[in-house]
């Protein structure tokens, strides 16, 4: 999952760079550019959310682990 948003992120920079032509250039300018990209990009979103929903659920269960063995 995480590389596949790598390579949608690697794409919304190309985009942003080949089309924005500013003055005001920066990289952190750019970069705010790039992530508004990926706000509005769907398929970015559910993989972030589900890269989420597995840390969260990698988490909890490393949580519950030790405290199973000490219950015994």
């Amino acid at each position: 999952m995480r590389e596949r948003m790598a390579v949608i992120k690697q794409e919304a920079a190309v985009e942003v760079d080949r089309k924005w032509v500013s003055p005001w250039r920066t990289p952190d300018v750019f970069d705010l550019k790039v992530k508004t990209r990926l706000t509005a990009n769907d398929e970015y979103r559910s993989l972030q959310a589900r890269v989420r929903t597995a840390e969260d659920s990698l988490a909890a269960a490393s949580k519950a682990a030790p405290d199973a063995s000490t219950a015994s």
